[in-house]
Parts: structure tokens; C-alpha cells; sequence
């Protein structure tokens, strides 16, 4: 592939197969006057082109991990993707039985590259499936409510709660009627005691009787005294057993009530959103033992291996695997990315196999991929359906987009245009004396090499491309007017202007 080139010099050397370089003058016998160089308009092919330097990439590079789907690793020319490899699925360790890959090895797509034990990703689904039974009960419970055998069992406990109450008011009267008689008996035996003090006296007993009597009285005031603060006690206690009592059969009687109400929509929305999660985690887990074993997704290459049998898994990429199908990736120009779209043909040279090849572009990134001294480039990828053989990925590649061209058209050396004051393009001719005439043309597409003329002059036409003057002045070639870089002879400086009306 040959890149367009700017110098005047090499514009009338290249071209059109059919260039012919004269040298004439007024008279070809004289050797006063200018010589001028010619060049034949041929029919040929115009073609303006986008041309970068590029690497050559595989298409898809797939990451390989035990418990999870094959991950496609972006390429590394994208400004929009992220390199991530995949991750290891499952919540247990991966413990691997098989490894039947090895770097460079071709392999066909569905062939098994490595296996695992998938006894713990076996268990991981047995417990993700009896908690979405779980969860599922739970909901279905609270949109039906309670059975009547729960109903029942709910309505026993108030019962039981209610029948409590009786018995602690019971106990209560009970308690209260004996601590009653005991004050009484006690009461008495005190009035008894006194009495028999007041009589002894009243006999003018002895001494003796009379202090025993005494004591007498004092023991039974203790006693009644003793009695009347365990009685209040006692009563307290069988009062307390009725208000405890009385608050078991609220809260018996508001559990039955809450259990045989209908769950509100908050709880069947939190009971759903628990099945969901749950049938998620179950989800993961049998996708998790679906890939026990490691299958290339692609006929490719085995790029990576990072397993070996009885070891542990990581939990990045075990495997990476890439395709046999290739692309190029290149920056531009941001001068050149409006004239890019996805879809045109490109020939792409592999450097080191000294080969063309044809692609497509297949992808143009709308995020500045650099910017170098002040030149935004962008990134773009050129696939490569057909790669010849010895194609391996790292190899330097040159491409050359063609964004318009015109086919089997009329041409000539685009130095050989110059332009009027109102813009319109002409070609010099030799008349019949060896001097240059202007004659007006129609033009389609100019490119830095070539220019298609539509309409002006015909095939054969010798045009004027310069001087033998301009070559050897200085030793060096000068270029006189090529359209769009600014020269001289009423060639215009302000761009190509490209396929013309």
C-alpha cells in the first residue's frame, strides 16, 4: 500500500499508469525558452484516503472463571470499555479436578479447557433453594392468614390467659379470707391474755403468775404485730398475681387479634421483595454449577492458563482465550474523523508479513483517545475478517480508509489544476507552437494526487504539471500550485474542495 504523499515531485512521479513526462518548447531544436513537463489525462481510479498506523488486535479476548459466564475483555485501543476480567461465581472456593489447556493452543468453540469440584457449588443451590421455600411459606402465609387449626390454637391461648385471671382473683380471696382469720385468732388470743393479766391481778395472784401473765400479753403483740405485716404481705403478693394475670390476657387477647388480622401491604411487599431476593440467590447458584467447567466460547487461541489441579481457583480469570478473528486498532486525526463511518473499505498492511489485506471499519470512537502537542486523535477499529496466516495480535499494521473515490473517471495530476479568480479550474495545454494555453475544465473529485475531470478536455490530453525549471532549480523539486497546501500559479489554498457539483 502506498500512503498519499504531499511533494510535487513524487505527485507527477506516481499517479495514473499511464503518466508521460515531456519536455518541449517553441521550438524542440532551441534551446532559448522554457521547457515545460507533461502529463496525459487517463481514465483511472480517484481515491482520497484516511491513513494512520495501527496494532493488530484479536477481535474478542474472552476471561474465563470457574461459577460464571465467559467475559468478552475490552480491547485495548477502546476509550470507552474497561479491561475487567471475570470473577469466580459462587460464594465457596473453587477447587479445580482438570486443566487440559495450554498457552498457545488452538481450540474450537465448546471444548472443555479446565473442570472443578462442584460438591460446595451443589451445596450453595441446596441452601439458596430452602430459603426461596422459605420466603415463599412466609408470603403465602400472610396473603392467606392464619389456618383454623392456627386460629384455634391462637384463641386457646387467650383461653388459658383468661382462665389465669380467675384463678389469681381466686387465689386473691382465698388468701385474703385467711389472712383475715389469722389476725382475728391472733386478736383474740391477745384480748385472752389481758383479760387473764387483769383477773390474776383482781386475785391478787403471786408474783410469779402475775409476770408470766405479763409475758403472755407481750408474746401476743408480737405476734399479731408479726402477723398483720405478713398478712399485707401475702395480700400483696395474690394482687400482683391478678394484675400479672390481667396483663397476660391483653397481650394473649392482642396476639390473637394480630395473628387473624390480614398482613397490610407493607408486609407483602417486604415478603416479596424476600422471595426475590431469594430466587436471585438461587439463580446465581445454579448458574454458579452450570460453569463447573471452563468451555471455550470461541474457535481460538489459548492465550492464559492460571489454574493447576488441586489447587484453588482465583477468583479473577482462570482461563483467557482469544479469537482467530483479528481487527486493527488505530487513532486519527480529529481533521480526519468527520470523513470516517462505519462500514467503508480500508487496505490494511501487516508490517511484519509485508501483506495487504481488506477491512472494514468497524468501530469509531466519539472520546478523544489522546491529544499529542495540541492533536486530538480519536481511536477506530478496522476488522479483519480474512487475516492471512502468521496474523498474530501486537503486530504493526498501516491502514488506509478510502472515504471517497471515484471510479473510471477521467484524471489528471492534481498540480496540474489552477483556479480563476471566480473559483473555477483550468489544466494548461501546449498549442501548436509549444506555449501553454489555459483551458477551462469541470472537476469531480480532487484528491493530493489526482484529479477527476468531468468535462474540458479528453483522454490523450497532454497537461501541463510544471517546469524543467521547477525540478532542478536549487537541486530540489518545487511544487507550483497543488490545491488545498497554498502554491503558487492561481492554485487555491484553502482545502480540496473535493467531488464538485
Amino acid at each position: 500500500m502506498r500512503w498519499k504523499t504531499i511533494g510535487a515531485g513524487l505527485l507527477v512521479v506516481v499517479g495514473i499508469g499511464a503518466v508521460v513526462f515531456a519536455v518541449v518548447g517553441p521550438s524542440l531544436g532551441e534551446t532559448a525558452g522554457t521547457q515545460y513537463l507533461t502529463s496525459q489525462a487517463t481514465v483511472t481510479d480517484v481515491t482520497e484516503q484516511v491513513a494512520a498506523t495501527g496494532t493488530i488486535e484479536a477481535a474478542t479476548t474472552y476471561s474465563l472463571a470457574f461459577g460464571s459466564a465467559p467475559t468478552e475483555l475490552s480491547s485495548s485501543t477502546s476509550t470507552t470499555g474497561s479491561a475487567t476480567g471475570a470473577t469466580g461465581g459462587g460464594s465457596s472456593p473453587w477447587t479445580v479436578a482438570t486443566v487440559a489447556a495450554t498457552p498457545g493452543q488452538a481450540v474450537k468453540a465448546g471444548e472443555v479447557l479446565a473442570t472443578a469440584d462442584d460438591g460446595s457449588a451443589a451445596l450453595d443451590v441446596t441452601m439458596a433453594e430452602a430459603n426461596r421455600a422459605s420466603a415463599t411459606a412466609r408470603l403465602a402465609s400472610d396473603k392467606a392468614g392464619l389456618s383454623s387449626v392456627q386460629k384455634a390454637a391462637a384463641k386457646l391461648q387467650v383461653s388459658q390467659a383468661n382462665q389465669s385471671v380467675g384463678q389469681a382473683r381466686s387465689s386473691y380471696s382465698s388468701t385474703v379470707a385467711q389472712n383475715n382469720l389469722k389476725i382475728s385468732q391472733a386478736t383474740k388470743a391477745l384480748a385472752d391474755a389481758r383479760k387473764k393479766l387483769a383477773n390474776d391481778r383482781a386475785a391478787k395472784k403471786p408474783h410469779d403468775v402475775l409476770v408470766a401473765d405479763q409475758n403472755a400479753v407481750a408474746q401476743a403483740k408480737d405476734s399479731l404485730a408479726s402477723l398483720r405485716l405478713q398478712v399485707s404481705q401475702s395480700n400483696r403478693q395474690a394482687s400482683n398475681q391478678i394484675s400479672q394475670a390481667s396483663f397476660n390476657l391483653k397481650s394473649a387477647q392482642y396476639s390473637y387479634k394480630e395473628k387473624i388480622a390480614k398482613a397490610d401491604k407493607a408486609t407483602i411487599a417486604t415478603d416479596q421483595a424476600a422471595v426475590a431476593q431469594a430466587q436471585q440467590a438461587l439463580d446465581e447458584a445454579q448458574a454458579a454449577l452450570e460453569y463447573t467447567s471452563l468451555v471455550s466460547p470461541v474457535d481460538g487461541v489459548v492465550v492464559a492458563v492460571n489454574v493447576a489441579p488441586g489447587l484453588t481457583a482465583p477468583s479473577s480469570e482462570a482461563i483467557t482465550v482469544r479469537s482467530t478473528d483479528f481487527q486493527v486498532g488505530a487513532s486519527v486525526a480529529e481533521s480526519d474523523l468527520p470523513q470516517l463511518t462505519l462500514g467503508q473499505e480500508a487496505t490494511v498492511t501487516i508490517t511484519a508479513l509485508d501483506t495487504d489485506v481488506t477491512g472494514t471499519v468497524a468501530r469509531i470512537d466519539q472520546a478523544p483517545a489522546s491529544s499529542n502537542s495540541g492533536v486530538v486523535s480519536y481511536g477506530v477499529v478496522i476488522a479483519l475478517p480474512k487475516a492471512p496466516s502468521g496474523t498474530v495480535p501486537g503486530m504493526s499494521a498501516e491502514i488506509a480508509v478510502t472515504t471517497e473515490s471515484a471510479s473510471n473517471v477521467l484524471a489528471v495530476p492534481a498540480i496540474a489544476l489552477a483556479t480563476a479568480a471566480d473559483g473555477s479550474y483550468a489544466v494548461r495545454v501546449l498549442d501548436a507552437s509549444g506555449q501553454p494555453q489555459s483551458v477551462p475544465v469541470d472537476v469531480g473529485l480532487i484528491t493530493s494526487s489526482m484529479a477527476e475531470i468531468k468535462s474540458g478536455i479528453s483522454e490523450g490530453t497532454a497537461v501541463v504539471t510544471g517546469s524543467a525549471s521547477d525540478r532542478t532549480s536549487s537541486g530540489t523539486t518545487v511544487t507550483t500550485g497543488i490545491p488545498g497546501l497554498g502554491g503558487g500559479g492561481g492554485i487555491r489554498g484553502d482545502g480540496f474542495p473535493g467531488r464538485q457539483p
